[in-house]
């Protein structure tokens, strides 16, 4: 299970994110109900994934971190700034902030699953 990420299969995963987050958003404009949340949709979905295809836990301990801090800074970076409509939307996790946050802890866990690898495989 400790294997590799390919950089196809964290693009296509990145790409689920972002399509999950845009259609949560939509879904949640429509329905007039921007505190809707999409990002522990994404964050289960990663999870998933993460338990059945990938399980490095130093990747893991970092990527997790990673992500909330992008949510939480995007969030709060961002809130104070736009109208209510939009700001509770991004509170919530809306295609911003919850799929910048799904890139960054794919990206993260990637790239630390991938050099602990290399690191495995020298010292093998």
């Amino acid at each position: 299970m400790d294997r590799a990420i390919s950089w196809n299969e964290a693009t296509f995963v990145v790409a689920v994110c972002w399509a999950v987050s845009g259609l949560g958003y939509t879904a949640s404009a429509a329905l007039d109900e921007p505190q809707l949340s999409v990002a522990p949709l994404i964050g289960l979905g990663l999870v998933q994934w993460f338990w059945a295809r990938h399980r490095s836990w130093p990747a893991a301990v970092a990527a997790g971190p990673a992500g909330a801090v992008v949510l939480f800074a995007l969030v709060d970076v961002l809130r104070p700034k736009l109208g209510r409509y939009v700001a509770d939307a991004l509170s919530a996790g809306a295609a911003g902030a919850a799929g910048a946050a799904a890139t960054v802890s794919v990206a993260v866990l990637t790239l630390v699953g991938r050099g602990r690898g290399r690191l495995h495989d020298a010292a093998g």
